[in-house]
């Protein structure tokens, strides 16, 4: 079968970021007085969205994230994309010659996807298909958002390819 419609995650698909938004998640958890092992964070977190994540934090590590923990995590993490992301590597060389419809579909919010795409020279090769966690009900794991990625390319679900690094 020919995919419809390919649907690429962002975080360790098309960005190298997952190592970077561990090590700013770790130091939200340790501002908001947590700890949370390395292990842990990549068990636990990687591939949510933000609500999971604090839901998470909440019910297994009794920790409260206030939006200024979370504000101050996404300062952090703007300032180490900016300097230290970078692409996937070949990841530029294959979207131009994929020869199908595709696009993104991300846990992380839409400003955070535009800007990771932007500093690694991805945004021209994606947008203006990005879709977030935020556009639906329940994010990943949950097929919410390729669903909505899907209806909103025009693509039969059952015919959609998706590229993702998460479970």
């Amino acid at each position: 079968m020919t995919p419809e419609l390919v649907i690429f995650d962002c975080d360790g698909v098309l960005v190298d970021s997952e190592a970077l938004s561990v090590t700013a998640l770790l130091g939200m958890i340790e501002l908001a007085g947590g700890t949370v092992s390395e292990d842990a964070a990549y068990e636990h977190f990687l591939g949510k969205s933000m609500k999971s994540v604090r839901e998470i934090l909440g019910s297994d590590f009794g920790l409260e994230i206030s939006d200024q923990h979370l504000t101050a995590m996404r300062v952090e993490l703007m300032r180490k994309f900016r300097e230290e992301l970078k692409p996937i590597p070949g990841i530029k060389e294959i979207l131009p010659k994929l020869g199908l419809p595709h696009c993104v579909a991300s846990s992380g919010t839409l400003e955070r996807i535009r800007y990771a795409l932007e500093v690694t020279g991805l945004l021209g090769l994606l947008e203006p298909h990005l879709f977030s966690a935020a556009m639906v009900k329940r994010g990943k794991p949950a097929p919410d958002l390729f669903l909505h990625a899907a209806a909103a390319m025009r693509a039969d679900p059952g015919k959609c390819l998706v590229i993702e690094d998460s479970p």
